[in-house]
């Protein structure tokens, strides 16, 4: 059974009338990386401030590897890696000379072998003596990943770690946080790359409107059947013909033009696995007079998960995959 290096439990905060977050529950497996995913203004932010103690949680608990004596968090604390959206630097000093002021702070042992270690780990080994001002943003939020990097903390939460990086970078950086994962840190962190997330997250929580809708290995959320009904059909006539005669079906949600031949749709009623589904789309579209060839299971992205469960619509009925007891 995993252990888990983060649980928060039942977390609200309100500013004035505004509640921005509502009785928000999710666990982080040791050693995993987790998304944290959510449209802007669902209260992401403001879970991470109340997970490092920066804000003050209305109510609920947060538990930092295996304690959540409030006495003790602030120390479990300092094995975590924090870096918030906006990079804070100093312009004037130097990448090298920013790190190795945060290293003198943290008392991190043999200063100057660990900025060179983390500026090359960033890829910035090549600008360490030029100044931050003149950095781009992404070199910047280069820098601030180094910087909480430096005490070997290990759990790692980032939010929005990649913005302002170009493709390169933001390969860069899915490079060092499965660098980091294989070394046994933990990481939790936000991200609209979702291509990106995708590729490098063992699982994810999804926030809206302040609340935990889901959390959940992205393969299981799909499973779920939140995102059943989309089956791509291959079908004889052509794919602008079939669309006339999918909008009669009334057991169809939707349905979009994907190839010359090919349509995908959405049925209204999720079934309970794939294989049902896709028997009964052959039967509805038969019955209405179209020649089916094929029919396949669309295999759901992050994205296609981001969307369904962001949308107004979608939360009826849901709640957190993992939901803490």
């Amino acid at each position: 059974m995993a252990t888990h290096a983060l649980v928060v439990d039942g977390l609200s905060k309100s500013f004035g009338a505004k509640q921005a977050v509502r009785q928000a529950s999710f666990a982080v497996a040791s050693g995993e990386i987790t998304g944290f995913l959510g449209p802007n203004g669902a209260g992401k932010t403001t879970v991470m401030g109340m997970i490092m103690g920066l804000v003050e949680p209305d109510a609920g608990e947060i538990e930092f590897f295996g304690t959540r004596d409030r006495r003790r968090l602030s120390g479990m604390r300092t094995r975590v890696g924090y870096l918030q959206e906006k990079p804070r630097i100093y312009p004037d000093m130097t990448a090298k000379a920013y790190l190795r002021f945060f290293a003198d702070l943290y008392g991190v042992p043999q200063a100057a072998a660990r900025v060179r270690e983390t500026l090359d780990r960033v890829g910035l080994k090549q600008a360490a003596d030029r100044r931050l001002g003149v950095f781009s943003r992404g070199m910047q939020q280069r820098a601030c990943l180094a910087r909480v990097m430096l005490h070997r903390p290990e759990f790692l939460l980032l939010d929005e770690p990649t913005l302002g990086l170009d493709p390169n970078g933001v390969a860069d950086m899915r490079a060092v946080f499965r660098e980091m994962k294989a070394d046994g840190v933990t990481l939790l962190f936000s991200s609209h790359q979702l291509a990106e997330m995708e590729r490098v997250c063992d699982s994810v929580v999804f926030m809206r409107e302040g609340t935990v809708i889901a959390d959940g290995r992205p393969c299981d959320i799909a499973a779920a059947g939140w995102l059943q009904g989309g089956l791509r059909i291959e079908v004889f006539e052509p794919a602008a013909e079939a669309l006339g005669v999918i909008a009669s079906v009334d057991d169809i949600a939707g349905a979009r033009q994907v190839g010359p031949q090919h349509v995908h749709i959405v049925l209204k009623a999720p079934l309970g696995d794939m294989r049902t589904a896709r028997a009964r789309a052959a039967v509805l579209l038969s019955t209405a007079g179209l020649t089916i060839l094929s029919v396949d299971a669309d295999t759901p992205t992050l994205e296609d998960v981001f969307l369904g469960l962001t949308r107004p619509e979608s939360s009826a009925g849901l709640r957190p995959a993992n939901a803490l007891n």
